[in-house]
């Protein structure tokens, strides 16, 4: 897993070790290696997780699962195969950002099967960004 980050706090190195943490469950979940993905810490924090599949209908581009420190889980298609820019197509939704790794993989695999009934269509708000140390705290289930 690549993190990019700034000098780390010790806030933030709680907030970082959090974070990998769900994410290596999450990768589990989706049976996927944990170093497919990436984490910038820079705030808003994100990280991004490639899948080793296409969704129906974007036969042609890479599809990543998106997680956003107040959004939670998005899946989106690459808008180029080399291209770091990309399209949510959906939406996790739920309580919290930190959703369950089995949610997570339910949700990518609906949409790999195509049924979007559990997809959110624009951003959740399930959160505010308030610094790194709330966001550790709603990750504390893995640490």
């Amino acid at each position: 897993m690549t993190t990019s980050t700034p000098a780390p706090t010790e806030a933030g190195l709680e907030l970082m070790t959090r974070l990998n943490a769900y994410l290596e469950d999450v990768a589990a979940a989706l049976g996927i290696p944990r170093d497919s993905g990436t984490v910038d810490l820079a705030g808003p924090v994100t990280a991004q997780l490639r899948l080793n599949w296409r969704l129906p209908g974007f036969p042609e581009r890479d599809v990543d699962l998106m997680w956003h420190e107040e959004h939670g889980w998005s899946a989106a298609v690459a808008t180029h195969s080399d291209d770091d820019h990309h399209v949510v197509v959906a939406y996790l939704g739920g309580r919290t950002v930190a959703s369950h790794p089995r949610l997570v993989a339910r949700f990518a695999e609906s949409l790999r099967t195509g049924d979007h009934q559990d997809c959110w269509p624009g951003p959740p708000a399930l959160r505010t960004a308030t610094g790194p140390s709330s966001l550790a705290k709603e990750l504390a289930a893995w640490a």
